[in-house]
């Protein structure tokens, strides 16, 4: 591990459309156990996880996507169960978690910009080619929750994903017997890490 000064700083970059809400709670407890240390965020574009991406501009990455870079290290950091968003007035309600014989009843909506998720994997594997016959794939998460709320459909999306648009018409249930997905991948070189990063990565693990 490396020594550093008090005046280090820490930079994270965050790849993709979604910032898990576990990084906010991170960020809080640096700024008061570590306050000297200042922390900044990097957006990445979608596009930008793979190409004309500086590694050298930040410290740590947070992503959806298990990515492989040479030199870095690519940990699971934070998991999630998968969950059912459905309208406000779905009969859907009437479950504490929805079968999956149930899901395969209703109209399917995903989102392109999420089809590269490890989740989505794990979602092919419970239900196979069933979701295929059902699926109409949209843009972005935003639209296809926009098209759940308004009652064309329902999506399945990790509970956390969804947890930010129940002010938007959303419902959330449990998926039946789903199992845990990895919601977010914490990337880092393979060279020792400073002190004050050291310390970042150990409040990170602890959200989990």
């Amino acid at each position: 591990m490396k020594s550093s000064d008090a005046c280090a700083e820490i930079k994270v970059a965050v790849l993709g459309e979604w910032v898990p809400s576990q990084l906010a709670e991170v960020l809080a407890l640096q700024r008061v156990e570590e306050p000297e240390t200042a922390t900044a965020l990097i957006g990445c574009s979608a596009s930008a996880q793979t190409h004309d991406l500086s590694r050298e501009q930040f410290d740590f990455a947070l992503s959806t996507v298990a990515w492989q870079w040479p030199g870095w290290t690519c940990e699971p950091l934070w998991h999630d169960t998968l969950a059912v968003a459905v309208a406000k007035r779905s009969h859907l309600l009437a479950y504490r978690e929805v079968p999956r014989q149930e899901v395969l009843k209703q109209p399917m909506i995903c989102a392109q910009s999420t089809a590269d998720d490890p989740w989505r994997t794990v979602l092919q594997q419970l239900f196979g080619g069933a979701l295929q016959e059902h699926q109409q794939t949209v843009a972005t998460f935003d639209v296809a929750m926009t098209l759940v709320s308004a009652g064309y459909g329902i999506a399945l999306a990790p509970a956390t994903r969804l947890a930010g648009y129940a002010q938007r018409g959303i419902a959330v249930r449990p998926l039946a017997g789903a199992p845990l997905v990895v919601m977010a991948y914490l990337l880092h070189r393979c060279a020792a890490l400073t002190e004050p990063q050291a310390r970042f990565v150990r409040r990170a693990r602890s959200m989990s």
